[in-house]
């Protein structure tokens, strides 16, 4: 019989007869345990203060304080009272095994004791110790993991709430309107309004698919998006994404520039649908929170470990789609505010647009759910750059 543990288990023995510890020792530490030892209560409360043992064994009758009175003072502490009792003891009436037991002990074990049966009994309770202490372990992981199944309930409710109510009923209007209007234009030979056309339809499709994703997320686990991921090539959606914002950006005399010469056929595994999302999300706010006149850079690469950035992701290569503004930049004390839901920093956007302070923390949720991740670098004066980030598979 080994009552050895991973790590070794370790036993207080209480008694101030030093024969009886000797005895004790003698016959523990064959079982390759750790064994020490007090010849008082108070010499044991003074051990306490080193070493919590896995177990006690502890005499009765002691001067000062017996053996009942430590363990009803122990089994007040919030450290020690966990800790199974054994008595070890040479009274035997049925009023000292009771009153034993009700100060707090586990077993009563008699004077003279047999080894094997000392040690199975010890055995018995260093187990059902362990099997508790598992199962609070366990009680209090499943007590973390409601709470945060409960907060990410919240937070899909409150996302397909606004998503389903800002975005669905508009949509639709819009998409009314926009077929009405391209009937009316049909027959007028109205230049550009074909391009204009297309260009609000594309929009008002990838938005809608955008709507449909939210709403699918009731039907799924709490907190889970189903991502569908697919090889796609990237920079089409880039630019159609650029070229929808370039409106705005003329709008405040905003220069957009980008070239993804090299990148044309640059394929990633993504959700083109949540990607698009991303690549919108940080395009705008580029432009949302520039100033007049400045300018606006994009970048699509691959890129390898080594860069100039920390790497975010541990891979050989990952795809960088990285936007730089010349915009106020963001206080370092604000940093954390960038990706929390409906979190709002000083900055305001230049030309009254509106912000609900959602978006960010929708992209980078969307980022890590096909195994990226959203970040940026920026500080007051210097602007700021979005880097979306996402494993790449040859």
């Amino acid at each position: 019989m080994s009552l050895t543990g991973s790590p070794k288990n370790t036993i207080l023995c209480v008694d101030d007869a030093p024969t009886n510890l000797s005895v004790l020792v003698d016959n523990l530490s064959s079982e390759d345990c750790r064994v020490l030892t007090a010849e008082s209560a108070q010499s044991a409360l003074k051990r306490l203060d080193f070493v919590v043992p896995d177990l006690i064994l502890l005499d009765v009758m002691m001067p000062e304080m017996d053996g009942f009175t430590l363990c009803r003072k122990l089994k007040k502490h919030p450290i020690f009272s966990t800790i199974p009792v054994i008595f070890l003891t040479a009274k035997s009436e049925s009023d000292d095994v009771i009153e034993g037991f009700q100060a707090g002990g586990v077993d009563y074990v008699t004077k003279p004791f047999r080894k094997e049966e000392l040690i199975m009994r010890i055995q018995t309770h260093l187990e059902l110790k362990n099997a508790h202490h598992k199962i609070e372990e366990y009680a209090h992981s499943l007590e973390d993991r409601n709470k945060r199944l409960s907060e990410m309930l919240d937070e899909k409710n409150e996302f397909i709430g606004v998503a389903t109510h800002d975005l669905k009923n508009p949509l639709s209007v819009l998409g009314l309107a926009l077929d009405l209007f391209r009937i009316k234009t049909a027959d007028k030979n109205l230049e550009g309004v074909d391009s204009l056309i297309q260009q609000f339809d594309t929009t008002i499709k990838r938005m809608t698919a955008l709507v449909s994703k939210l709403v699918e997320i009731n039907r799924l686990d709490v907190g889970r998006f189903e991502i569908a991921l697919q090889e796609t090539i990237l920079s089409p959606i880039c630019e159609e994404i650029i070229k929808q914002n370039e409106v705005n950006a003329g709008n405040k005399d905003i220069k957009i520039h980008y070239e993804f010469s090299g990148n044309e056929t640059l394929k990633g595994f993504v959700d083109p649908t949540a990607f698009s999302q991303i690549v919108d999300n940080v395009v705008s706010n580029a432009v949302k929170y520039s100033p007049n006149g400045t300018h606006v850079h994009i970048d699509l690469d691959l890129v390898g470990n080594g860069g100039e950035l920390p790497d975010l992701i541990l891979m050989d290569h990952k795809i960088r789609f990285a936007v730089e503004d010349e915009g106020p930049g963001i206080a370092e004390a604000e940093h954390p505010k960038v990706f929390q839901k409906f979190a709002k920093t000083s900055n305001r956007p230049t030309a009254g647009e509106s912000s609900s302070g959602l978006g960010l923390s929708i992209a980078k949720r969307l980022a890590r759910e096909m195994k990226g991740d959203l970040s940026f670098v920026s500080a007051p004066g210097e602007g700021s750059t979005f880097y979306l980030e996402l494993p790449f598979r040859e």
